[in-house]
């Protein structure tokens, strides 16, 4: 799941990129922001949430673990606001696309908002979370974990997977930063 995290990251740092675009006269092309957020609806959500809520959540709370508060309950809270923040950054692409007045610091705002979201989501699951799961998981537990988390991503289907994380390999080139080269 920490490799899902890296792809995830370069997304987010691509979003950074595109409120510092945001900035300067030229418009900023909407293409690859709305990509972004397909990206953020099928493989940071319908794939690495997912994992999170359906198989590795549930065996944390089957050791120990409690359902709410801190992480879990957290986390996936975490969870329902970036399925919220990604409409709502779909709506705000839209409207900047329109060139509605105020759409661009609108569209800087929620841009904004994900960012947060999913830099203190991804750092309290890394710095937290995982090495708690390190501690309170077996080698069973994660080799059962592992063949479920295939079992997800078979339905899913492998090609979406590789588009996606090639989709965000792409972004981490210099020349593919919004505004860029």
């Amino acid at each position: 799941m920490t490799a899902e995290h890296r792809h995830i990251e370069t997304v987010i740092q691509f979003l950074q990129g595109a409120v510092a675009a945001l900035e300067q006269p030229k418009p900023l092309p909407v293409g690859p922001l709305r990509e972004a957020v397909e990206f953020l609806r099928v493989y940071a959500d319908q794939r690495h949430h997912q994992r999170e809520e359906a198989l590795f959540f549930p065996l944390l709370v089957k050791r120990g673990v409690p359902p709410q508060g801190c992480p879990i309950g957290g986390l996936n809270n975490d969870h329902a606001k970036g399925r919220a923040f990604a409409s709502a950054l779909e709506e705000k692409i839209s409207a900047y696309e329109q060139q509605q007045p105020g759409a661009a610091t609108a569209l800087r705002q929620t841009l904004q908002e994900v960012i947060q979201l999913y830099r203190h989501h991804l750092w309290m699951e890394d710095a937290m979370v995982f090495p708690m799961a390190e501690r309170l998981l077996s080698e069973a537990d994660n080799q059962e974990l592992l063949a479920r988390f295939a079992e997800l991503d078979r339905a899913l289907g492998p090609e979406t997977v590789a588009r996606w994380e090639q989709f965000a390999t792409r972004l981490a080139a210099p020349a593919n930063a919004p505004g860029g080269a």
